[in-house]
């Protein structure tokens, strides 16, 4: 195969990918992880370390960020941040198939690049102002140098070198998954290895990571005091969610058509076909990493944000779905080959209309919420918002120089308030009800006027009705009592 013949694939996949990632990254309002990094990126770069530091996030990010934000380029603001997230998806597209794809046959390696660069979930992912796909990136970095030096276990400068670069990389860049990969490697390698280098590179990580190693710690004891996010008291009910909702994100996305949820345990086959039975491949350290990553990111997020945190397992689940789909006969591999194409291709029309999101929360509707306040409200009013389950941050930033006062026991509704405007999620989640509370007692004596925002879809209510005795309409409201 040529050169050309050999390199047009990818680059056919990079352009159509790059259309999609940088086509109006001002679709999705801000939300409260972005409002963070647009704020601490806009400071000078010395103070950036000592900003996230305090925020127990490492610091590599936000440092590139800062210097991304820097260049001539045709983006502004939160939309130049995404547009940083968005080339760091195409390096992953890049990187995968120069680390994995390129000796595969070549409609393998086309079908497996397909079903990487135009995953729904990357597209929602790998748009965002955060650091998910540049820790993607140096995750399949990391693995792949990690995997080659098992291969050849005496080429030390050669192998050994890089893959401790990658690893101190992804390190700075997030803790989950360098922590969650170097544990894997560790505890997968040392049979090829000897515990003599395993124990070697170890402290070399440790010791390239030395001036992190404190934040580390503190990020390590606060995880251990976080409360485990739950929508029920039934702990195995509350793990069956977050691993379905993950699932579901990594194969079909978070905007579809409910058809397309039929693929989801399909989809779950073909990785699993393609994992199994591979000698030498990275399944052994990817699961280890796996369950120590999902154990990290359930412990410190709610279930609709794992998904997220494990984008780094992405490309080693589609690799593995192309694998599974090579391996079943042609009709049937044709047939689903397609199905999967025609749900990704559905999900990504949904992605650009803002609809059918099964976290309502990514295309929630801040901005206008924010722009009636402004164009409505008088200086006298008083604004409160429902902080335990509305994106306070983002509301607060929209609104400007507007302040919304957040909804807790001890807030006082001044004599002199003209009206009220109550801004909260439909589904109150505070504790003892004190969001609806609140509302019903600032709003008494008073014309009350509700607006609803964000129907949720029918088969999304229907969801919400297996954990809610009364599952909602609307996703927010508006509450203005005059």
């Amino acid at each position: 195969m040529s050169s050309r013949t050999r390199w047009l694939p990818l680059a056919m996949m990079v352009a159509l990918q790059a259309l999609l990632l940088f086509h109006n990254l001002d679709l999705l309002p801000i939300w409260g992880d972005e409002v963070f990094t647009l704020q601490t990126v806009a400071h000078p770069l010395a103070e950036i370390p000592g900003i996230v530091q305090r925020d127990i996030h490492p610091p590599l990010y936000f440092l590139l960020l800062h210097g991304w934000a820097q260049l001539p380029l045709p983006w502004t603001g939160l939309a130049a941040l995404r547009a940083f997230s968005a080339l760091m998806a195409l390096a992953c597209t890049v990187l995968l198939d120069g680390f994995w794809l390129r000796r595969w046959r070549p409609a393998h390696r086309c079908l497996a690049l397909a079903l990487f660069a135009f995953s729904p979930c990357l597209l929602l992912y790998g748009r965002m102002a955060r650091s998910y796909t540049m820790q993607t990136a140096l995750a399949l970095a990391a693995v792949s140098l990690c995997r080659l030096w098992m291969r050849e276990p005496r080429r030390i400068a050669a192998r050994a070198v890089p893959a401790l670069l990658a690893m101190a990389l992804l390190l700075y860049t997030h803790y989950l998954p360098g922590c969650a990969i170097l544990a894997g490697f560790g505890l997968t390698g040392w049979r090829r290895l000897g515990p003599a280098r395993i124990a070697a590179f170890g402290v070399a990580a440790a010791a390239a990571y030395a001036p992190w190693l404190m934040t580390l710690g503190g990020a390590l004891r606060a995880w251990g005091h976080a409360s485990s996010y739950s929508l029920g008291p039934n702990p195995v009910v509350n793990e069956v969610i977050k691993v379905c909702f993950a699932t579901m994100s990594w194969t079909i996305g978070e905007t579809f058509f409910p058809a397309s949820l039929l693929l989801v345990p399909v989809a779950v086959f073909l990785i699993w076909r393609g994992a199994v039975g591979r000698a030498g491949g990275p399944a052994p350290l990817l699961a280890v990493a796996g369950i120590i990553g999902y154990a990290g990111a359930t412990r410190w997020v709610s279930w609709p944000f794992v998904a997220a945190r494990l984008l780094w397992l992405l490309p080693f689940a589609t690799m593995a779905m192309a694998i599974g789909l090579t391996r079943l006969r042609t009709p049937l591999r044709r047939a689903v080959t397609v199905l999967l194409l025609v749900s990704f291709a559905s999900s990504t029309v949904l992605y650009f209309r803002r609809e059918n999101f099964a976290n309502p929360g990514y295309a929630s509707p801040v901005r206008e919420i924010a722009e009636r306040v402004k164009r409505e409200a008088a200086p006298s009013d008083l604004i409160l918002a429902d902080r335990y389950n509305t994106d306070y941050f983002a509301l607060q930033f929209y609104l400007g120089t507007l302040r919304a006062v957040s909804m807790t026991a001890g807030v006082t509704v001044p004599s002199t308030a003209s009206t009220i405007w109550v801004v909260r999620n439909t589904r109150d989640v505070s504790p003892g009800r004190l969001v609806s509370s609140l509302g019903e007692v600032v709003c008494r004596g008073r014309t009350r006027e509700d607006r609803f925002y964000s129907r949720y879809p029918e088969w999304l209510r229907a969801a919400l009705g297996l954990v809610s005795k009364d599952a909602p309409r609307y996703f927010y409201e508006v509450d203005v009592c005059r």
